[in-house]
């Protein structure tokens, strides 16, 4: 069985600005150690996916960071879109260019910008997910064991009383519903059933699976797989690409498909995940000293406690501050309180109402 992997390495990455800037977002930054969340995330499938069996969707701006961060890969392997649409044409592009090469494979589609740890696990329960995606030609997922009531995630609804068709290492459950970001109480509900999972927005089936669901359920992508198909590799992809871009929905794969299909499995994760969605999640991984202070850069700190201080050119002194969250670049500097960074989505929102474009 050949498996192929897609990752999906466009997005922009705001919550992470002033360091997160589109051409460089922060799936290409090294946050967490030497290498970059995105070739982080090529490394942890090396062993299940080849080089040339690896695909990874980005766009213009990012593409020289893609492909100079995974050289091994095949050019052509490099699918730039030429604007934003949302996941599922995405990953309907990227099922096209596949399906060039073969239908009878399965195919693995994973975000660029998670943080994975008990890596080892995480590679068995994907062969698991492999099998039994091709096995039972269902749509698997991946769903995160919840450790708290978080209101910024999806879930997803399994029933734990699934009849097990084959034995596995990791169990898949059938999917009784996916549910949008809930509100407090109902999260904390979620926790208490027991029978909710993080949707992680990793997934695993057969090429020829998806491709039939997206045919049924993407807007224009019937009339486009073919062209996607036969042009991939040629100079006529990237004009095809377009023009599908042009008419299709911007729609994400879970409405567009996994809330409509049958056949859905979900394995729960044996692995430590995060989606590294702010710099309020960086202070909670990182390394932190006597002070709870995560320090990088020339940093001195007096009689100041539980902060998060990034620094690029300048020295920063802190004396008695506490929860604070500071990240300096060359050109700009964020200053928030911990627990508020989400809301450094709304900064870079008005600095491109303000046209600042050489700031985002």
């Amino acid at each position: 069985m050949r498996v192929f992997a897609v990752i999906m390495a466009g997005g922009v990455g705001s919550r992470f600005w002033p360091k997160s800037r589109e051409a460089m977002p922060k799936q290409f930054q090294n946050v967490f150690g030497e290498r970059s969340l995105y070739q982080r995330t090529y490394d942890r499938i090396s062993e299940v996916v080849t080089p040339e069996n690896t695909f990874v969707v980005t766009n213009r701006l990012q593409q020289p960071a893609a492909s100079a961060q995974l050289p091994q890969l095949p050019a052509e392997n490099i699918i730039v879109e030429p604007f934003g649409r949302n996941t599922a044409p995405c990953i309907a592009v990227a099922a096209s260019a596949i399906s060039s090469i073969t239908e009878d494979a399965v195919m693995v589609v994973l975000p660029s910008d998670h943080l994975i740890s008990q890596e080892e696990n995480f590679v068995s329960q994907l062969k698991d997910a492999v099998r039994l995606a091709d096995k039972e030609r269902s749509l698997v997922t991946l769903g995160i064991r919840p450790t708290h009531p978080e209101t910024g995630f999806g879930y997803i609804h399994f029933d734990p009383n699934t009849e097990q068709k084959e034995a596995l290492d990791h169990v898949g459950y059938n999917v009784i519903e996916f549910r949008e970001k809930p509100n407090l109480e109902t999260a904390i509900s979620f926790l208490a059933s027991g029978d909710y999972l993080w949707n992680s927005g990793m997934f695993i089936w057969r090429v020829d699976v998806i491709l039939e669901e997206l045919k049924r359920n993407l807007t224009h992508f019937a009339d486009f797989h073919s062209p996607l198909k036969s042009s991939f590799g040629k100079a006529e992809f990237a004009k095809q690409l377009e023009e599908f871009y042009l008419r299709v929905q911007s729609i994400s794969v879970d409405y567009a498909v996994m809330e409509k299909a049958k056949n859905v499995l979900t394995i729960p994760s044996s692995f430590t995940w995060s989606d590294v969605g702010s710099w309020d999640e960086v202070y909670k991984l990182g390394d932190r000293n006597a002070d709870g202070n995560s320090l990088k850069g020339d940093v001195v700190s007096v009689r100041s406690l539980n902060n998060l201080i990034w620094t690029e050119e300048k020295m920063f002194a802190l004396v008695g501050v506490e929860n604070l969250i500071v990240v300096e670049t060359k050109d700009a500097v964020l200053i928030c309180k911990r627990g508020e960074s989400q809301g450094v989505k709304e900064i870079v929102e008005i600095l491109m109402k303000q046209d600042r474009q050489d700031l985002v």
